[in-house]
């Protein structure tokens, strides 16, 4: 009689962690990559009465008498099955569509991860020795993943994606003070520049409002004269004109004065342009990067107006002249911007077209016009120049016995005792122990998607009701029992 209630007791907190594992199961239903539990019973001990016995003396063999003594858990199962892939259009978000586990993790050891640090760059690879004893590793299905003020791919934790670096190349410090002597030299040109397009600016209005005064007033003089010169009007039109003209004229000589006197900073003394033969500098290869033109114009050859007598075609010359330096100006001012860019570029770091061949940190610089992920994993980003470059290659970690990873919360899993290892030689993990996406059984990347939960409601909502009823059914147990033990306590009455 007391062994079915202890039966049914046990069985009691047996569906209870069933129910507790059914009850994380649909609360993680919406869960990125997460993967469903299923906690399974098996009987307990069992108490024989008697044993079994064989035939003899003319009879058949007789069973074993035996009561069980109730159920436990026997396994609490990680189920790792696939799980669905939705669609988000964001470049970073990566499904897995196959076997295989991101491999995301904290740096355990900052002298041995050579990572960007405030001002310090460093080329993100992992120092000799294993992975596993420079950072600590952490395994997840789920792909939604971001990029830190730095530019490295990290999950939502800030763990970083672990994978093979790009050729990332660190500027010398010969080339930083090369660059800035380059950027010095940028400077103090872009301050003569600015007060020579001022000048020029001036100048060519001044030519322009003396060749529209002259017009004007050739344009007066003429209607008064073919008048006979005695209408009022025409001749005070004339008079008005040529003051005007006059005055404009005298504006324009003084400040083409001061240009031939060297009081206008943007000219020299031959009215020609400043000089832009600024410094050079080399970049990571030795190479001249870039040299500005000296000069931006040449002087002015054409017959110098002077007022009153100037022609129109005189200052139509004269205009044109201004207008070419105006556009000299704009083009090289473009050209200058392009040499101050690449300057600066020197003091940053700089990416090739091809892998390191070296384990670390995955980082698109913050620079990037864009990036991409394909599906073998290569993540290239496009420059500031145009150019394709790369980033890393995301490298996934797989597993002997999948399931028998050990959840550790937010969406990672641990590698465990019963699990397997990817460290085949005992001397950490190697990039070599690691697979690309879609190659020797492993998962394919989806870059765009997500996988969802593996959790299928239906199959739990049923889970939760055969639960409910076992629950119920020993409580029954319970309450028959009780009952039969009230009966044989009333038999002394």
């Amino acid at each position: 009689m007391l062994r079915s209630m202890y039966s049914s007791i046990g069985a009691l907190r047996n569906f209870q962690t069933k129910l507790d594992v059914i009850g994380n199961n649909i609360a993680n239903v919406n869960t990125y990559g997460f993967k469903k539990g299923r906690a399974t019973f098996q009987e307990m001990m069992v108490q024989q009465l008697s044993g079994a016995s064989g035939p003899a003396a003319g009879k058949g063999g007789i069973n074993a008498k035996q009561i069980g003594l109730g159920s436990m858990i026997s396994t609490i199962d990680s189920i790792q099955t696939q799980g669905s892939l939705q669609t988000t259009a964001r470049g970073l978000d990566l499904a897995l569509s196959g076997d295989g586990y991101f491999a995301v993790a904290s740096i355990a050891d900052l002298t041995r991860v050579n990572v960007d640090s405030n001002t310090v760059y460093g080329d993100n690879r992992i120092l000799g020795g294993g992975i596993n004893n420079a950072v600590a590793m952490n395994y997840t299905r789920a792909g939604n993943f971001y990029l830190d003020n730095n530019g490295y791919i990290v999950n939502s934790n800030g763990m970083y994606l672990i994978g093979e670096t790009g050729e990332k190349t660190i500027p010398t410090d010969a080339n930083v003070n090369a660059s800035n002597a380059a950027l010095n030299s940028a400077e103090n040109f872009f301050g003569q520049y600015q007060d020579f397009r001022t000048d020029t600016t001036k100048f060519l209005k001044l030519a322009s409002g003396f060749l529209e005064a002259q017009r004007t007033y050739e344009d007066a003089l003429k209607a008064s004269t073919e008048a006979g010169g005695t209408d009022p009007q025409l001749v005070a039109a004339s008079k008005a004109a040529e003051t005007a003209r006059d005055n404009v004229a005298n504006e324009f000589n003084n400040f083409y004065t001061d240009i031939y006197s060297g009081q206008i900073t943007g000219f020299n003394a031959a009215g020609q342009s400043l000089n832009t033969d600024i410094a050079t500098f080399i970049n990571q290869t030795g190479e001249v990067v870039y040299q500005l033109i000296d000069p931006i114009v040449q002087p002015y050859s054409g017959t110098l107006p002077v007022a009153p007598g100037a022609s129109q075609n005189e200052l139509s010359d004269l205009v044109f002249y201004a207008q070419s330096i105006k556009e000299g100006l704009d083009t090289e001012y473009k050209s200058f911007e392009n040499f101050v860019a690449k300057a600066e570029m020197v003091q940053l770091p700089t990416w090739s077209d091809s892998l390191s061949g070296s384990p670390g940190l995955i980082q698109i610089p913050p620079n990037a016009r864009s990036y991409s992920i394909s599906g073998d994993g290569k993540v290239s980003f496009i420059d500031q120049f145009g150019q394709l470059k790369v980033a890393g290659q995301v490298m996934l970690a797989k597993f002997p016995n999948a399931s028998g990873l050990e959840r550790i919360g937010e969406n990672l899993f641990q590698q465990s005792n019963n699990s397997g290892t990817m460290d085949k030689n005992g001397d950490g993990i190697q990039l070599a122990e690691m697979f690309r996406p879609g190659e020797d059984g492993a998962a394919a990347i989806i870059s765009g998607t997500l996988e969802m939960s593996n959790v299928d409601l239906s199959e739990e909502f049923t889970e939760m009701i055969t639960a409910q009823r076992g629950f119920q059914a020993n409580t029954r147990i319970i309450t028959t029992s009780d009952e039969i033990l009230q009966e044989l306590v009333n038999l002394k009455r």
